[in-house]
């Protein structure tokens, strides 16, 4: 599959000096779900606000994030006008967290659909928003689409901005923590319902059960940086703090879960080794003072090969 995403040696620093993103390197194929896992603040949503050029004003941002469309790349970092207006509702397409906070409850249904192709500048065809909606699983959708958003469940609503983030087909659909304001299981039918309707997509989760279901791959980041990458991460975690993320999920008949120790760092501070070393009971003392390199999947010096 061709590569439809690659990210290299990304960092982000945001005005009060945050480090967000530290040197970041991800790929992502045609037909892809790569899902980015890892604490708050770890830099996941940071990510996708490069790719939308949506970072608070005075960020500083280098490194490079280009969408290669059929052979035609675009630099989404520094990206003028024109680049942006490709990317935006173009080559990308974005599904956010809470669907009733992004509805304006004074449009029906329908009409926030609709509004997905006006914004792009096209005229859908008669019915066209009924299949959108049909597409994604909604029944009924003529007579569902004239009502208004506080008459949809929140699973429902979701499916709604699905159908209206892939009106165009973007390239890449970029979805950060789709399912948050959702229970269980509509998370997991929802994320089922999301990939099945995106040609790639970077899916930011915070739940490994979900993200185990729906990628093909995951990358784990900590403190701004990728401390492991592989196809079956959540069912075999190597990195001490991946494994320590997954033991921190709720199991049903496995008790307590246990506790994450320690804090995250404070990432306006200048990092010196690996980040996670304070909090990782398998810390060799060159952990503190050498950067651990991703290799083989890992950045772990720990870890066997």
């Amino acid at each position: 599959m061709a590569t439809v995403l690659k990210i290299r040696d990304l960092a982000v620093t945001y005005p009060d000096g945050t480090q967000a993103l530290r040197g970041v390197d991800l790929d992502l194929a045609e037909g892809e779900c790569l899902a980015l896992a890892g604490e708050s603040g770890s830099g996941k949503s940071t990510l996708l606000r490069v790719l939308l050029s949506l970072l608070p004003k005075g960020s500083r941002v280098t490194g490079s994030a280009v969408v290669d469309d059929d052979g035609t790349s675009l630099e989404a970092v520094g990206a003028d006008r024109a680049t942006l207006r490709r990317l935006r509702g173009g080559l990308l397409g974005y599904v956010g967290q809470d669907p009733h906070a992004a509805a304006d409850p004074l449009w029906s249904v329908g009409r926030h659909l609709r509004e997905a192709w006006r914004a792009r500048r096209m005229r859908p065809a008669k019915g066209a928003a009924e299949e959108r909606a049909e597409a994604v699983g909604i029944t009924q959708a003529r007579a569902r689409l004239r009502q208004y958003p506080h008459q949809w469940s929140g699973g429902m609503l979701q499916r709604a901005h699905i159908a209206g983030a892939g009106v165009h087909g973007p390239l890449v659909t970029l979805a950060d923590e789709p399912t948050s304001a959702l229970d269980a299981g509509l998370a997991a039918t929802t994320l089922a319902v999301l990939r099945a309707d995106a040609r790639a997509l970077l899916l930011v989760c915070h739940d490994l059960r979900h993200v185990a279901a729906v990628a093909d791959r995951v990358a784990v980041l900590y403190a701004g940086r990728v401390v492991e990458t592989g196809v079956d991460v959540p069912a075999r975690p190597r990195h001490p703090y991946t494994k320590a993320l997954v033991a921190a999920a709720p199991r049903p008949g496995h008790g307590l879960p246990e506790e994450l120790p320690g804090t995250s760092p404070d990432l306006r501070r200048e990092l010196t080794g690996c980040a996670f070393a304070p909090r990782c009971g398998l810390a060799l003392e060159s952990c503190h003072r050498e950067d651990p390199v991703l290799d083989d999947g890992v950045a772990c010096p720990v870890v066997p090969r």
